[in-house]
């Protein structure tokens, strides 16, 4: 499909939604946006749409109301890239901040629990000690290396790119692991 679908009123919306498949979270804010303009109830919207949770009513019309055409025709256009998790945690910014963080989204992949550090900015990768770290580290084993580290639970990720087996097996010995042992 390009671009979002034109819905012209509550029976044009759940005609749209009871003909999609599966129809996925962007769709479905598109529809509870439509319905809660045309006066349905959480309720109403519900049942007219086959959800279950009152909350997942709400989020996707909190979206739907906060985001603009031209951002939610972006989420639907990438909605295995930007998710409901996403949009809820920016969707309280002013519109060009959270065009910011949806382009930001598009170019790399972060997990929900991140996007919601990085929207209330706090950018994981500006804490200088573990930059420099991560820079000290690839210096002295000679390849990539990657840190992700969660100030909350002080706890992290350390990633050493291999290039090959061999490659491996010279980091395996450079770390202390003698694979000979084990045979």
């Amino acid at each position: 499909m390009n671009g979002l679908p034109i819905l012209l009123d509550a029976d044009d919306a759940l005609s749209f939604y009871q003909s999609q498949a599966n129809p996925n979270n962007p769709m479905k804010a598109i529809v509870v946006g439509l319905l809660a303009k045309e006066g349905y109830q959480n309720r109403d919207i519900r049942e007219a749409l086959n959800i279950r949770k009152v909350y997942t009513v709400t989020h996707l019309l909190r979206v739907s109301k906060a985001l603009t055409d031209d951002e939610m025709d972006l989420w639907y256009r990438n909605p295995e890239r930007i998710t409901l998790g996403h949009l809820r945690a920016i969707a309280k910014f002013p519109h060009a901040k959270r065009e910011s963080l949806i382009r930001r989204l598009l170019t790399s992949k972060i997990p929900v629990h991140q996007f919601e550090a990085l929207a209330r900015g706090e950018d994981q990768s500006r804490d200088i000690d573990i930059q420099n770290f991560v820079e000290k580290m690839s210096e002295a084993t000679g390849r990539p290396t990657t840190v992700t580290f969660n100030k909350k639970k002080q706890a992290g990720t350390l990633t050493l790119t291999f290039f090959d087996l061999n490659d491996f097996d010279a980091l395996c010995r450079m770390l202390g692991y003698k694979d000979e042992e084990d045979f």
